[in-house]
């Protein structure tokens, strides 16, 4: 179960949600991935918000919600660059946020040939 962090305590939804879904995210990724960072070091600056290094592959991770764009992936160099949102929409580089759930590894999500799911 995924107890939210003191941090967020005394926040209301709105301002949390976005905290809440990197934590989420995290949590599911951790144990699927070789390695997993977390790249936001300063508060407010325009950078994706983790780097999973998996079976040699290089993958950006953007957490957000519906209207997520890639944005934060400007200037950054990846093998893989991946936004995950609440929207159900999928394509090459947009994956749901709930497909996390069902994570055994990161190759059950996103496979070699581009083809998400």
């Amino acid at each position: 179960m995924l107890i939210p962090p003191i941090r967020l305590l005394y926040r209301g939804l709105d301002d949390a949600l976005g905290p809440l879904r990197e934590d989420l995210t995290a949590f599911l990724l951790r144990p699927a991935v070789d390695q997993l960072h977390y790249l936001k070091a300063t508060r407010g600056a325009k950078t994706p918000d983790f780097l999973i290094r998996h079976k040699g592959e290089k993958i950006v991770l953007e957490v957000g919600g519906a209207k997520k764009g890639r944005t934060q992936f400007k200037g950054i160099v990846a093998d893989r660059k991946i936004v995950l949102s609440d929207a159900a929409r999928i394509s090459e580089n947009r994956l749901p946020l709930h497909c996390l759930g069902f994570l055994k590894g990161i190759d059950t999500v996103v496979h070699r040939d581009g083809d998400p799911l």
